[in-house]
């Protein structure tokens, strides 16, 4: 009863850790930028002409960004009428207008009623000390009444550190190389000997294919239990961004007992030095699934199987 209750906990606690990474809150400045055009495109009416004059940063590497993603995310979506950049640029010129945080709606109305648009779309992107945040509206040309409004707190990623002149580039790809080589996993499963049980462990993998891995199996019908451990290292062939291929070896197996009202008992003794072969894919940002199929010596049952879900931090 007390294992059943510890991995009941166990489940529980895997899922709130899920639940507080995906609230966060914060989005990169590319998910934020995707997220803003679904939202105008969904909310403005089909059809409508847009002129996007831009989102104002100071900086304007980040500028140019921007407005280029924010642009093509709207035009992928074909909701929306887009005024040419190029066409843009000339009326632009011609006003000497300059986009920042202060630009008045007279402004804006003029320079959409020159483009054709019926609504124009301009934001800022701010930082705030402690973080940073998108806002983006969207303008009626002939009203000035806001149509819509998006903001965003902003995460800082690889991306923007280079647009924000943080980071060099060729840092910033010595750190995504190393990320792709280390991935910190939580795994939720079942593990078959000659008895099978419910095991969590954690997986680390790191740079040059290096893994650990340390956790514990459990079953239990309230008379009686079995108890197991899957502690071990190993090496992975292949590890990307979806895949992570590759064998271990390490203490692991079953060990307990189970007795029925009937008086029948059944003894487990499957704990020992264990190889295996494992597969794991990545699928999405945190999720995934997992395979192993391992040999014990020394033991009751010659082989392990495992299958399970995974979290990846």
């Amino acid at each position: 009863m007390k294992v059943r209750k510890i991995f009941v906990c166990a489940i529980f606690a895997l899922i709130y850790t899920a639940g507080v990474f995906a609230q966060s809150g914060k989005l990169t400045i590319a998910e934020a930028l995707d997220k803003a055009s679904r939202q105008f495109s969904g909310n403005l009416k089909d059809g409508t002409i847009v002129a996007i004059l831009g989102i104002s940063s100071g900086t304007d590497a980040l500028d140019e960004y921007m407005l280029d993603e924010f642009t093509a995310d709207i035009v992928s979506l074909r909701k929306l009428k887009v005024v040419t950049r190029a066409n843009l640029d000339v009326i632009k010129k011609e006003m000497n207008f300059q986009l920042s945080g202060e630009v008045s709606d007279e402004t804006m109305q003029r320079l959409g009623a020159k483009t054709g648009a019926e609504t124009v779309i301009a934001g800022t992107f701010k930082n705030y000390g402690t973080g940073y945040r998108l806002n983006i509206q969207a303008f009626n040309v002939t009203t000035a009444a806001i149509q819509d409004i998006y903001r965003s707190d902003i995460q800082e990623d690889d991306i923007l550190s280079v647009l924000l002149k943080k980071k060099s580039v060729r840092a910033v790809k010595k750190e995504v190389e190393e990320k792709k080589q280390y991935k910190s996993l939580i795994e939720l499963g079942f593990m078959q000997t000659n008895a099978f049980a419910l095991e969590l462990r954690y997986c680390g993998v790191f740079p040059f294919g290096l893994l650990l891995k340390g956790g514990l199996a459990g079953i239990s019908n309230g008379n009686g239990s079995i108890l197991g451990v899957d502690i071990g290292a190993g090496y992975a062939f292949v590890n990307n961004n979806w895949c992570i291929l590759g064998i271990s070896a390490g203490v692991e197996g079953l060990s307990g007992a189970i007795y029925y009202s009937d008086g029948y008992e059944e003894v487990y003794n499957d704990l020992g030095f264990g190889t295996d072969l494992f597969i794991k894919f990545i699928l999405g940002k945190h999720f995934g699934i997992y395979s192993d199929l391992g040999l014990l010596f020394g033991c009751e049952s010659p082989l392990s199987f495992k299958v399970g879900f995974i979290y990846q931090f």
